[in-house]
């Protein structure tokens, strides 16, 4: 029998995902992040339309997320951010900014039409790429 090449990665704490989608997945070395949104992990909500408020609260779960990897922040290499509104970047900017204070990760942001949660207060999604301890 031969050992999968790739390890699912569930995250403790942070935002869970509808199942079959899991928080990652880790292979070749690498961290692939599903979908972070806003969500409280106490709810499993987003509970405010506020921009920066959901991008600090992505921040704490994408921190959740790498952790159950044994990662951290300062392991993400590259980060696609997804707004429903690409005026929402200078909020987003903000958060960024404490959360990745000195040598940050690749980036780019777009605006799409769909978040992909029907009846959710999300503005921001986060794709994460790290670098597997």
């Amino acid at each position: 029998m031969t050992q999968s090449r790739k390890e699912v990665i569930y995250s403790k704490g942070g935002q869970v995902h509808s199942s079959p989608i899991p928080q990652g997945v880790k292979a070749a070395g690498l961290l692939f992040l599903s979908a972070i949104r806003g969500v409280d992990p106490k709810t499993q909500k987003v509970e405010t339309d506020d921009p920066e408020a959901q991008a600090r609260q992505i921040f704490e779960n994408l921190k959740a997320a790498l952790a159950s990897a044994d990662a951290t922040l300062e392991d993400v290499v590259k980060v696609a951010v997804y707004m429903k509104d690409i005026r929402d970047r200078s909020a987003f900017n903000k958060a960024w900014a404490d959360y990745f204070p000195k040598d940050p990760p690749a980036r780019f942001a777009v605006q799409v039409a769909d978040m992909g949660a029907a009846g959710d207060k999300s503005r921001i999604l986060v794709d994460v790429t790290a670098v597997a301890p």
